[in-house]
């Protein structure tokens, strides 16, 4: 082969070469680009190709009942099934370890239970992170900042009053925290025991952080001197008040004002200082074989459509404040709520409850 034409094929392949790089170079930002583009966008669940997705079933852990419904509605909207299995809060968590151990992850979507169990699950490495496009419309305080996690619903703390009795002792009406330690509540105040109930967790985390750690235990110290047995569950401090063991009792609530509608006598309160409360978030999970269904479901539950079922089905107060609330159910924005970082609740959850038990043990309890 004479010089002349090795040079010129050489010369060929040397701008193949380059046409080809040049081509890779056009086509992957576009390629990103586009991507982003779809992974920005809000979907369009009136126009949703139900199609698309008519093969896939999700399977979603809970711990609420409820969410069926809800997810019979997001079926009717996406053609997504949905199969929901009901546990607590830790059994939830312990399954999805196993579950990873095993490297055969069963859950796609985790909805409804505990902040500080999905904090945890976080810490385990099985919640998938990811910037939800509606999740831009919760606010920060009722979201994870990295993305594990969104508030849906949310728990509020009220007071159960037995009206009559107030009005027939000649006591003040509560309305703030302080209002709990009148004299004449002395052993008429229901609470929860924070060691076995995440009510009662809840509202000592949430008074010690917007009271801060010296000023909060000591209201704390007085206010178990108010009360003369704690219960085992969050929902125990309201049946003593219908049943008349006691005059208040503090209540976890979904924002609903069932009680006053069932009992006469009763009168819920807000505290006007602050109360406590707590978002029931959704999250992926991490390995999920159905990821992108995942977000699809998540993405509904947060959308505005997705929050007025929410409120609707389960009766309910929400993240989104630019859903309207069904009739009886407290708008979020006409009730103050302590800052809460539920974070730091979680992490100190071992040191806060054994300083609990170390004053009930000075109090001779």
């Amino acid at each position: 082969m004479s010089k002349r034409i090795l040079s010129l094929i050489l010369a060929l392949v040397l701008i193949l070469s380059l046409t080809a790089c040049g081509k890779t170079e056009q086509t992957e930002p576009e390629t990103a680009e586009e991507i982003k583009e779809e992974t920005t966008e809000a979907i369009d669940f009136e126009n949703f190709d139900k199609e698309k997705y008519k093969d896939v079933t999700l399977n979603v852990y809970c711990v609420a009942d409820i969410v069926a419904p809800i997810c019979d509605v997001f079926y009717e909207d996406t053609g997504i099934k949905v199969e929901s299995l009901v546990m607590s809060n830790g059994e939830i968590l312990q399954r999805l370890k196993n579950e990873k151990e095993a490297n055969t992850v069963i859950a796609d979507v985790w909805f409804t239970g505990g902040a500080d169990a999905f904090i945890d699950a976080a810490s385990n490495d099985v919640l998938l992170p990811y910037d939800s496009i509606e999740g831009k419309n919760i606010p920060d305080n009722m979201k994870d900042k990295d993305g594990y996690w969104y508030g849906t619903s949310l728990t509020l703390v009220n007071l159960v009053v037995n009206k009559d009795l107030i009005e027939e002792r000649g006591l003040k009406m509560p309305e703030t925290w302080d209002d709990l330690l009148q004299e004449g509540l002395k052993g008429e105040v229901s609470l929860s025991d924070p060691a076995s109930s995440g009510t009662a967790y809840n509202i000592v985390s949430a008074i010690l952080q917007s009271k801060g750690e010296e000023e909060g235990w000591e209201y704390i110290s007085k206010l178990m001197d108010q009360v003369p047995f704690f219960t085992p569950k969050g929902g125990g401090p309201s049946q003593n008040v219908i049943n008349g063991e006691a005059i208040v009792g503090i209540n976890p609530s979904d924002g609903d004002r069932e009680l006053e509608e069932q009992y006469d006598f009763v009168k819920l309160v807000y505290p006007t200082d602050g109360t406590g409360w707590w978002p029931q978030p959704v999250a992926v999970v991490k390995g999920s074989k159905n990821e992108e269904a995942a977000k699809i479901l998540v993405e509904w539950l947060l959308s505005k459509r997705g929050m007025e079922q929410i409120a609707k089905i389960r009766h309910a107060a929400v993240a989104r404040e630019d859903v309207e609330m069904p009739e009886g159910i407290v708008d979020i924005k006409d009730v103050k709520l302590f800052p809460s970082d539920f974070k730091v609740g979680a992490e100190n959850r071992d040191a806060i409850i054994e300083k609990w038990n170390s004053l009930l043990q000075e109090k001779g309890r």
